[in-house]
């Protein structure tokens, strides 16, 4: 007994020492650090597949097969192998009966880091191979200088490819600049394969049974085709033109649609005739011709832009049309030409928007069905919107038009707007209403539309064939909008999860229940029987159907659900019967974080994601309830000092009770004083169970690094008063800052703050307010709300006077109705008071933050001699995009942060900044002593 209590302690003490000696993160482990990437499972359920790839390397394709097998197996037959490996796969799609998986294989890394090294672009450039895999037997092929793949959305026949392979066109038919690729047919379960030649574009039909493609012959003409895949003939139509679009074909595959257009010149519009293929004939018919102009707007025609398109009956012909762009005038010589901008004060977009989505707007048609030979437009305004109905189907269209009101979106989100019903036979207009409405959608057979009246705060019903219009919503016990909003606008709707069949009944979420109402008469009831509200549990349907095909849910099915627990954090699966109200059944519930969710079309087989801040996220397949584990990335955590994470409460300062998350060491020790990191935006609680992964920053502290180098990391969320939206954060950080200081274990002289953007701004007003914090680290930071009001966010050209109105910036009036909130809320108008050394991060590209914003603060400190750095990376966005930045960043707030709060050495980047001349060759990462 001696003894074996003496093991026993042994055991303990062996693990413990070595649980002491796991290593903590460094900068080295990021590149190798692994994720599930993109998976699928076959309509049978028999076959599954998902990617694996590092942060930066080379990748793998798995491929698992669960077909039935025999009891008993004969001597030498071949079973199907359980696991298939496609080194560097990506791209992958299995074919509908799941006898093959099609993948793209990328070059190795390292052959592709040495053509960057070496500038070899092009034909130059290592190129992507093709793999066609049999899952019965394991068998690859493998096509090498692929460029693209296509399959018929239910194919089972033929894969066409692109390659950029040379050999497969005759040495004697060769030109040095040949117009166009190879594509190659290959036949499933045949070892032939087909070639065309001089293709620039091509596609398959839903069925896979016929290729559409368009060929370049020589420099200018181009030539449509169809091949033919049962009979492996083509059929080229005979006329050649400067342009052909692509053939877009109907649900069968019976017929094709495609723009013809002559236009020499390569500036302007194309001038294009619409042509109709009917497949069975091999005829090619003129719809619209080219000099159309009657029923349209001026100067309006169809362009190369139309993409035409068949109704899902093929019944209704759809074409889009726009103002045709006149050709440069290449007299103007652009060294002698004004360069400008006008903006004017009653544009409905200016110049910056305008420039940013220039080549959205120029590709941008309005719609118009194809009549007897004539164009009906059903739309002439880039502000309207406008939507099928039942797939194209039905004799309406839905119109939600923000054209009157499209100026107001300077300030204003949720403008007024007109929604109608579009005559497709006529081109007429019923009004269905006017006002704030958002999410309008129809009912998936036309009968009803769906509208949130902003207003109101209710679900609104319209009948299409009654024109009755109901208030779905308003007698219900429960909101359906958002009862956390906290900003300065109207609270949105929590959504909705679908329609029943035939249109009886549409699904509707409050926050934490699913109700079922009736659009015709709006009688309403609980589908989950109101266990959400009672548990504080939100449940939301998880629909893994072909959104396309199966658009409702049917009688009799069993919905999944998702479940979150506000109070624990806890995340699960669920599921409801659609036929009555009933307390959702539990399939798996608990600390983790599910997603990723798809089903077989065909079998009862789940697959998804699941993990945990302890655990990768990995991949199941199964039962949501049981799953069984089909990888097992990043074997490595397993040697670092990693980390755990728990809930946190606490009392803001005006009372509110408030949630945040305590991420500790592994190795954590209550009787130690640890460094403590607290990063923050607006609300993390939810992500208690997510998983977080050592990478490069791309703006802001990585967690589980800092965690396993010794830090506390403190996320609290954070609950705002419109007016007041920096007050609010040292309502809520700083209380909460000062709650977690109360552990012995929390060191309160050694704590820093860090955020991004949003999360900067509160950074920069919270030091102007407290000298609680030892270091502070802003990225792209608002400083002055005066200036930021008036500027334009460059990434999408829109005016910032949106946000401080009505959105994020909560301050809820324009700026000459509230400056001084303006100023109260600006932490320029407070720097004297900042003892706590900062370092700012805002680049040069910034399209969200204006890049002043940052030398405004930077700039104040810098003349109040304040201790501040201003990290610019150049050519750089809001948050990085390149991952050598980021991984430059990740050192400097490393080095930053652990002078500060464990008295490392200061780098000599700090102490002496980096010369301009030395930039490139010199970092400054040592130390400075």
């Amino acid at each position: 007994m001696i003894r074996k209590a003496f093991s026993l302690l042994t055991v303990l003490l062996l693990s413990l020492v070595a649980g002491a000696q796991k290593k903590p993160l460094d900068h080295s482990v990021y590149d190798g650090w692994q994720s599930v990437g993109a998976s699928a499972v076959s309509p049978d359920g028999n076959v599954v597949l998902y990617e694996v790839n590092p942060q930066e390397g080379d990748g793998c394709l798995y491929i698992r097969t669960f077909f039935p097998r025999p009891k008993k197996v004969r001597p030498g037959q071949q079973l199907p192998p359980a696991e298939i490996t496609v080194e560097r796969g990506y791209n992958a799609r299995i074919l509908d009966n799941g006898e093959a998986v099609v993948c793209l294989i990328k070059p190795f890394f390292k052959d592709s880091r040495q053509a960057r090294i070496k500038k070899q672009t092009g034909d130059k450039a290592p190129k992507d191979s093709l793999a066609i895999i049999d899952t019965r037997s394991g068998n690859i092929e493998k096509y090498p200088n692929v460029k693209s793949y296509k399959l018929g959305k239910y194919a089972v026949s033929a894969i066409a490819f692109a390659s950029t392979d040379t050999t497969l066109v005759p040495k004697a038919e060769r030109k040095e600049k040949d117009a166009g690729t190879p594509v190659l047919i290959r036949y499933f379960g045949q070892d032939t394969a087909d070639t065309l030649r001089h293709v620039t574009a091509y596609d398959f039909d839903k069925a896979g049974k016929t290729l559409a493609f368009v060929q370049k012959h020589g420099k200018k003409d181009t030539q449509v085709g169809f091949f033919d895949v049962a009979s492996r003939t083509v059929k080229s139509l005979p006329d050649t033109s400067r342009f052909h679009s692509l053939p877009v074909f109907n649900e069968d595959g019976t017929a094709a649609l495609f723009l013809q257009a002559q236009d020499t010149l390569d500036s302007g519009s194309k001038h294009a005739a619409l042509y109709r293929y009917d497949v069975t004939r091999n005829q090619a018919d003129c719809l619209v011709g080219t000099g159309y102009s009657s029923g349209l707007p001026d100067g309006w025609g169809i362009t190369e832009n139309g993409k035409p398109h068949f109704s899902h009956d093929g019944q209704r012909i759809f074409v889009g049309i726009q103002a045709c762009q006149a050709p440069k005038d290449t007299t103007l010589v652009p060294f002698e030409t004004a360069g400008l901008d006008i903006w004017n004060w009653d544009a409905p977009d200016l110049p910056p928007m305008t420039k940013k989505n220039l080549k959205r707007i120029l590709e941008t048609t309005c719609e118009a069905v194809v009549a007897d030979g004539k164009l009906i437009p059903l739309a002439t305004s880039l502000y309207d919107r406008l939507r099928p109905i039942d797939r194209g189907d039905h004799r309406f269209a839905l119109s939600v038009d923000e054209t009157a009101h499209h100026l107001e979106t300077q300030w204003n989100l949720m403008p007024p707007v007109t929604v109608s019903l579009v005559d497709q036979e006529t081109g007429s207009r019923t009004l269905v209403a006017e006002g704030v409405y958002r999410d309008v959608t129809a009912s998936p057979e036309g009968r009803y539309l769906l509208l949130y009246d902003v207003v109101s705060r209710q679900w609104m019903c319209y009948d299409t064939e009654t024109a009755a219009f109901r208030n779905l919503t308003g007698d219900l016990s429960v909101p359906f909008w958002n009862e956390t909003h906290d900003s300065p606008s109207a609270p949105s709707a929590y959504g909705m999860a679908g329609w029943t069949a035939g249109d009886k009944e549409v699904l509707l979420y409050d926050r934490y229940d699913i109700w079922k109402v009736n659009p015709a008469d709006g009688s309403a009831v609980n589908l989950t029987a109101g266990e959400g509200r009672k548990t504080q549990r939100t449940y939301r349907y998880i629909n893994t159907k072909d959104p396309e095909e199966e658009r409702a849910v049917q009688p009799g099915e069993t919905l999944l659900l998702s479940v979150y627990d506000h109070v624990t954090k806890e995340n699960g699966l669920a599921s409801v019967d659609i036929r009555k109200p009933s307390a959702p059944v539990l399939g798996t519930f608990g600390g983790y974080t599910w997603n990723g969710v798809q089903k077989a079309k065909r079998a009862d087989r789940y697959l998804y994601r699941k993990g945990n801040f302890q655990q990768p996220m990995d991949i199941y397949t199964g039962s949501p309830a049981a799953g069984l584990r089909l990888s097992a990335i990043n074997p490595q955590q397993a040697e670092y000092n990693w980390g755990t994470v728990e809930l946190f409460h606490w009392n803001a300062y005006d009372g509110t009770p408030l949630d945040g998350l305590v991420f500790k060491p592994e190795d954590f020790d209550a009787s130690k004083k640890y460094p403590v990191m607290i990063y923050f935006y607006e609300k993390y609680s939810e992500t208690m169970y997510s998983y977080r992964a050592p990478a490069p920053s791309r703006s802001t502290v990585n967690i589980p690094f800092y965690v396993s180098r010794g830090y506390i990391v403190f996320i609290p969320d954070i609950v705002y008063t419109p007016g007041i939206p920096g007050e609010s954060a040292y309502n809520c950080i700083v209380s909460g800052a000062e709650a977690l200081a109360r552990h012995p274990w929390a060191d309160r002289d050694n704590m820093a703050i860090q955020g991004q953007s949003w999360g900067g701004y509160q950074v920069a007003y919270l030091i102007t307010r407290t000298s609680l914090f030892k270091a502070a680290g802003a990225g792209a930071p608002v400083s002055n709300m005066t200036s930021a009001y008036g500027g334009i966010r460059w990434a999408s050209g829109m005016s910032r006077q949106f946000q401080y109105e009505q959105t994020q910036s909560r301050i809820g009036r324009d700026l000459w109705h509230g400056i001084e909130l303006y100023m109260e809320n600006s932490p320029l108008f407070k720097l004297p008071e900042v003892t706590t050394p900062v370092l700012i991060m805002h680049n040069d590209n910034d399209g969200a933050v204006p890049w002043y914003q940052g030398i405004e603060l930077f700039m104040g400190l810098r003349r109040l001699g304040k201790p501040a750095w201003l990290l610019e990376y150049n050519d750089e966005e809001h948050n990085l995009v390149e991952r050598r930045n980021c991984k430059d960043l990740s050192i400097r707030l490393q080095q930053f942060f652990d002078h500060y709060l464990k008295g490392e050495p200061e780098p000599a980047w700090m102490k002496d900044g980096v010369p301009t001349t030395r930039k490139g060759q010199y970092f400054g990462f040592e130390n400075a002593d």
